[in-house]
């Protein structure tokens, strides 16, 4: 599987992470049941990416459980940022491609 920009990757587990904690697999696992046919981090990815999110302060690891991670409130913040861009520039791309 190609690998995804940092970006994306990023904005895909923090997305896993929204309505529950969990941990590496479980995040994979996740995006495998719901992104359908797009392109899905590697677990190289996943991993990599838990751990900066982390040292970014946008994801905290859970309580009672270190494996697996939760979000922070940063991290909330920075998803809903994130998705209403990825939304406005969806909506942009339907007048472009309409006109």
């Amino acid at each position: 599987m190609p690998l995804l920009d940092r970006e994306r990757c990023d904005t895909l587990v923090l997305a896993a992470l929204e309505a529950a904690d969990r941990n590496g697999d479980e995040i994979l696992r996740h995006l495998e049941r719901t992104t359908g046919r797009l392109p899905r981090p590697s677990v190289r990815q996943v991993y990599t990416t838990l751990h900066r999110l982390e040292r970014n302060r946008l994801v905290a690891r859970s309580r009672g459980d270190g494996r697996r991670r939760r979000l922070t409130d940063t991290g909330l913040r920075v998803l809903r940022a994130r998705v209403a861009a990825a939304q406005a520039y969806g909506s942009a791309l339907k007048v472009v491609t309409a006109s």
